[in-house]
């Protein structure tokens, strides 16, 4: 009889082991979703950013001569290595009597962690007289392949 209850509590303890591994690898796979928990907020357009990538002048309106466009944003529990996309986009000059052509100027990459604010930036190329095209833009932001946030601005 002895034997019996020995083999019944050997039965016990895998099964309750078993179930504890089950346990502890479901809950590691449930990380994955994480991913997705991090927050895109205070999207904004501006003149410039400072040293933590806050906007500085915020505007929705530029220059033709403006030498670079900034986008900052701010990040909420984004997890190490977020892949994050930006398109800048000119959206066309409808008010100029032609129809709005829609084209990607650059697209920035990167990836992202934690909280705080980022910046990425559209730099007018260094040549003698080339001036942005006068209409309307847009910065389409990306993370892990899907869209989550645009601001539009405009050039004069």
């Amino acid at each position: 009889m002895n034997i019996r209850n020995n083999s019944c509590r050997l039965v016990v303890c895998v099964t309750i082991a078993l179930v504890l591994v089950a346990v502890m690898l479901g809950g590691c796979g449930n990380k994955e979703g994480s991913t997705q928990g991090g927050v895109i907020s205070e999207v904004t357009m501006a003149a410039a950013v400072d040293e933590n990538d806050r906007p500085i002048q915020p505007t929705s309106v530029f220059t033709v001569d403006t030498e670079a466009f900034y986008c900052s944003l701010r990040l909420s529990h984004f997890p190490l290595g977020t892949g994050i996309r930006a398109e800048w986009v000119y959206m066309g000059d409808e008010t100029a009597g032609g129809v709005a052509e829609k084209q990607v100027l650059r697209v920035n990459t990167a990836t992202i962690e934690g909280d705080g604010y980022t910046s990425v930036s559209l730099q007018r190329p260094p040549y003698e007289g080339v001036k942005w095209p006068k209409g309307d833009y847009k910065v389409v932001l990306y993370v892990e392949g899907e869209e989550t946030a645009s601001v539009s601005f405009r050039v004069e």
